[in-house]
């Protein structure tokens, strides 16, 4: 690699608190981290059998809801809402921390090569080059987390702006008719 760029992945893996919480870490290499856009679970199991023909298939006017409720017992639709701005900043701050922990992490390249060098011959040497690439490997990791968490903030910042202006849209053609008890 070169002196001011790290080798990020093409996908990021799940966290290790992820795959704690979800009792996957055996099956860690299976899991991936979804892309930054997409509000997909990539916990969720595939399920691998055949499914009913179209035919076969119940109504869908006769299939249960969907899942329990949110979090606390809410309704899925009754979600926390943040203003776009406030993501866009928050985007703005992991972009700035990207930058300042991508350059100096991958600054370790040149003394590593220039020490493995004057090393050369000696099991000293293949260990400090095994452990730079360790070190590439795991920070291209982080700066890839990092730059996948500003996207996703900018990509829920984008979905709020379209809702909203959605919405906007579909009630401009909505006239409201005054109630008769608003004079008394």
């Amino acid at each position: 690699m070169s002196d001011d760029t790290l080798p990020e992945p093409e996908r990021l893996p799940l966290t290790p608190d992820e795959l704690k919480k979800r009792n996957l870490e055996p099956f860690a290499p299976f899991y991936r981290a979804p892309p930054a856009d997409s509000y997909a679970d990539p916990t969720t199991p595939y399920d691998l059998r055949p499914g009913p023909s179209p035919l076969q298939s119940p109504s869908p006017f006769l299939r249960k809801p969907l899942g329990p409720p949110g979090p606390g017992g809410r309704p899925p639709g009754d979600r926390l809402k943040i203003e776009a701005p406030v993501l866009n900043g928050a985007a703005d701050r992991a972009d700035e921390i990207h930058t300042a922990f991508a350059k100096p992490a991958a600054a370790l390249e040149a003394p590593a090569k220039m020490v493995s060098a004057a090393m050369a011959g000696w099991e000293s040497a293949d260990a400090i080059r095994a452990a730079h690439r360790q070190w590439e490997q795991q920070a291209g990791t982080v700066a890839g987390w990092l730059a996948h968490i500003a996207e996703s903030l900018r990509a829920g910042a984008r979905d709020y702006t379209k809702t909203d202006a959605a919405i906007e849209d579909a009630f401009r053609g909505v006239r409201t008719r005054r109630s008769l008890v608003d004079d008394l």
